[in-house]
C-alpha cells in the first residue's frame, strides 16, 4: 500500500483509514500490519459499557463479546431483541419489526399467522427466513426458497455467497468476506454497512410506509415506489440479478443470463442481440421483433417478451395475468384493490400491503385472510369450505362471521368469547363485555375479611398461568373492588398503583405471600409478572398498571402477548394490563 490506495478493493470495509477490526485476521485500515500486529489492536479488548461483552470490534466471539454497540448497555449479543425500537439488541443485524397476529418463535417476523412478514421455513433460528442471504454448499437453506443454493463453478468466492471473482459468478462482489455482504443482499438501514453494493448504506425517511424496509413504498415520503413491498430485495433501484427467477429492479420478470459469444453478429430486427458477437449479447428469442429480447418488459400478451423461457409471467409474487394485466392473487403485494384480482374476493389490506381473501369467502391457509381472521372449516356455518373467519375482536354481523367459541356480540357487534368457551350454540357471552369488544367473567376483589391486594395477585397469577405463551390478546377478568376494602386487616380507601406496590415489595415478599396461601409456583410467578422487585425498571417488569385501584371501582385485567401500545418501551416479551374497562385493544 506503498501508493496509499486500497489493500482489498473486493472488501468494501477495507480501506485507507478504516477503523481496524482487531477480531478479524486481515489489514484492515491497510497500514501494512495485520490485525495481529496492529498497534490499534496491542491495548486489551475493552467493554466500554461495561455491560460483560467486548466490542466487535476487538472480540467476535459471541459469548464474551461481538458487542455491535459497546457505548450501550442495553445492547450486546445477550440481548432478547426488541421490535421496533430502531436499535439491534441483540447484535444480529438489524431491527425487528414488530407484528401482530404473528406466531414467531425466533422472533425474525416470519412465522405463522395473518400478521406476520411470511411464513417461516424454519421458525427456530432467526438466521433463516425469506430475507436473509444463502450460504452455497453448507446443506441450510438460509433464504427459505426450497434449495441450498450450489457454488459456482469458475468463481473465486472466499464466502461463500455465489458472488465473487470469475465468469462462474453470479456476479462480482464488494466483500467477499461476509456473504451477507453482496449485491443480492438485503440492505438494513442505518447500520453504517453497505450490504447491497450499491455504494452507501441505506437511510430511511420519516413518513414513509414502507412495510420492507427498504425505503420504498407507496407514500410520497419514500424514494420512490416499491412494486413488491414484502420484499426488501426488491425495488426499482436495486442491480438486476440475473437468472434467479426474481424481479430485482421491478421492470417486469427475471433476466436471463446472456453473454456475448464469438462469429459475426445475426441481428435481424436491430435490438442489439442476436446470434453471433452482437453487442448486447448472443440471445435472441425472436430476432424480427425489436419489442421482444432479454432487456425487454414482460406484458400480458401470450409472448415470452424477454426471452426467459416463460410466457406471460408477472413481476410480483402469486401474480397472474388476467385480461391484459397482471392482478395478485392471496399474499400478492398491492397499493390498491384494483392490484387485486377481484373475482376471487381479495382486496389490498391497508396493512400489510397484500391482497387477502375478505371475510366469509373461501381460502387456503390463514395467510390468506385479513389480519385477525383465520381459515377454518366450521360445520355449523359451512361443512364443506374453509373460509375466513373474524377473530376476537374483529367486526361481525352475526355468529358466523366469527371464528370457533365465539360469537358475535350484539351490542357492539364484535367477535367475543362464548361462555366457558362453549360452541356458541344458545350459551350467550360470558357476564361483561369491555368497552374493547372482549367480554370476561367479574370476579370481586377484597371484602370483609379479604386482603384486597391479595385477592388482586391471585388473579394476575391466573391470568399469566391461563395464556402465557398465547400469541392473541386476552381479556382475564373484570375486576369489581369491594366497598369493604381491607389491606393487612386494615381498612382502606384502595392500593397500587405499581409504584406503590414496588415501594413497600408486597408482590415479592415470600414469607408474607406463602402465610397468604400462595404456593411456591404462584410466588415465582408474581416475581416473574413484578421484575423481582428489585428495582423500578420497565425493561423488566411484566405488568402495565398506572392507576389506583379505589373501593367501589372496576378494572379489566388483560393478557397482551407483546407490551407495543400500552406505554411500555417496545418489547416483545408478554405482559398483563390493568386499565380501565373502556380501553381498546382492537386495532
Amino acid at each position: 500500500n506503498a501508493g496509499g490506495g486500497d489493500c482489498d478493493d473486493f472488501n468494501n470495509t477495507v480501506f485507507p483509514g478504516a477503523a481496524e477490526n482487531c477480531a478479524l485476521d486481515r489489514d484492515g485500515d491497510c497500514d501494512g500490519q495485520p490485525a495481529a500486529q496492529d498497534p490499534a489492536c496491542q491495548a486489551p479488548c475493552a467493554d466500554a459499557d461495561g455491560d460483560g461483552y467486548q466490542s466487535a470490534a476487538c472480540n467476535a466471539d459471541r459469548a464474551t463479546g461481538g458487542d455491535c454497540a459497546d457505548d450501550d448497555p442495553t445492547v450486546h449479543p445477550g440481548m432478547t431483541e426488541v421490535c421496533g425500537n430502531d436499535k439491534d439488541d441483540d447484535c444480529r443485524g438489524g431491527d425487528t419489526p414488530c407484528v401482530a397476529d404473528c406466531v414467531d418463535a425466533d422472533q425474525d417476523g416470519f412465522g405463522d399467522g395473518s400478521g406476520c412478514l411470511g411464513p417461516d421455513c424454519d421458525d427456530r433460528t432467526a438466521v433463516v427466513n425469506p430475507w436473509q442471504s444463502e450460504v452455497c454448499g453448507d446443506a441450510v437453506d438460509q433464504d427459505c426458497d426450497g434449495v441450498d443454493l450450489e457454488c459456482p463453478e469458475d468463481c473465486e468466492d472466499a464466502d461463500r455467497d455465489g458472488f465473487g471473482r470469475g465468469d462462474g459468478c453470479i456476479a462480482s462482489d464488494c466483500n467477499d468476506g461476509d456473504p451477507s455482504i453482496n449485491p443480492a443482499a438485503r440492505e438494513i438501514p442505518g447500520d453504517g454497512l453497505d450490504q447491497d453494493c450499491d455504494g452507501a448504506d441505506l437511510v430511511l425517511r420519516e413518513g414513509c410506509e414502507d412495510r420492507d424496509q427498504d425505503g420504498y413504498g407507496p407514500s410520497a415520503a419514500c424514494i420512490a415506489g416499491d412494486c413488491d413491498d414484502t420484499n426488501p430485495r426488491v425495488h426499482r433501484d436495486r442491480a438486476e440479478i440475473c437468472g434467479n427467477g426474481v424481479d430485482d429492479d421491478c421492470m417486469g420478470g427475471d433476466r436471463p443470463c446472456v453473454r456475448r459469444e464469438e462469429g459475426l453478429c445475426v441481428d435481424t430486427d436491430d435490438d442489439g442481440f442476436g446470434p453471433g458477437d452482437c453487442p448486447r449479447g448472443s440471445l435472441d428469442c425472436d430476432n424480427l421483433d425489436p419489442r421482444v429480447n432479454p432487456d425487454a418488459e414482460e406484458t400480458c400478451n401470450g409472448k415470452d417478451d424477454n426471452c426467459n423461457g416463460q410466457i406471460d409471467e408477472c413481476p410480483l409474487q402469486n401474480q397472474v395475468c388476467e385480461t391484459g394485466r397482471c392482478v395478485g392473487q392471496a399474499g400478492a403485494p398491492c397499493e390498491d384493490d384494483r392490484d387485486c384480482a377481484l373475482e376471487a374476493n381479495l382486496r389490498c389490506n391497508p396493512r400489510s400491503r397484500q391482497c387477502r381473501v375478505t371475510e366469509g369467502q373461501a381460502c387456503n391457509v390463514s395467510a390468506d385472510c385479513e389480519a385477525g381472521a383465520e381459515c377454518l372449516v366450521l360445520l355449523d356455518c359451512d361443512a364443506e369450505q374453509r373460509r375466513c373467519y373474524r377473530g376476537k375482536g374483529g367486526v361481525c354481523d352475526a355468529d358466523c362471521d366469527c371464528g370457533p367459541d365465539l360469537l358475535c356480540h350484539a351490542d357492539n357487534q364484535r367477535c367475543v368469547e362464548c361462555n366457558d368457551g362453549a360452541d356458541c350454540a344458545g350459551e350467550g357471552p360470558r357476564d361483561t363485555c369491555t368497552g374493547g369488544g372482549y367480554c370476561a367473567e367479574t370476579r370481586t376483589v377484597g371484602g370483609a375479611g379479604r386482603d384486597a391486594r391479595y385477592d388482586f395477585y391471585r388473579r394476575l397469577v391466573a391470568c399469566w398461568d391461563a395464556f402465557l405463551d398465547s400469541p392473541e390478546v386476552h381479556a382475564c377478568d373484570i375486576l369489581l373492588v369491594d366497598r369493604l376494602l381491607e389491606i393487612e386487616g386494615a381498612p382502606s380507601d384502595g392500593f397500587g398503583p405499581l409504584e406503590v406496590e414496588y415501594a413497600n415489595d408486597s408482590p415479592c415478599d415470600e414469607e408474607a405471600l406463602t402465610t397468604a396461601g400462595f404456593s411456591a409456583d404462584d410466588v415465582a410467578v408474581l416475581n416473574e409478572i413484578f421484575g423481582g422487585c428489585s428495582d423500578f425498571n420497565l425493561n423488566r417488569i411484566n405488568v402495565w398498571w398506572t392507576d389506583r385501584m379505589v373501593a367501589g371501582g372496576i378494572w379489566c385485567l388483560f393478557y397482551a402477548p407483546d407490551k407495543a401500545g400500552f406505554g411500555f418501551p417496545v418489547d416483545r416479551r408478554q405482559a398483563l394490563v390493568v386499565e380501565r374497562c373502556d380501553v381498546s385493544i382492537i386495532e
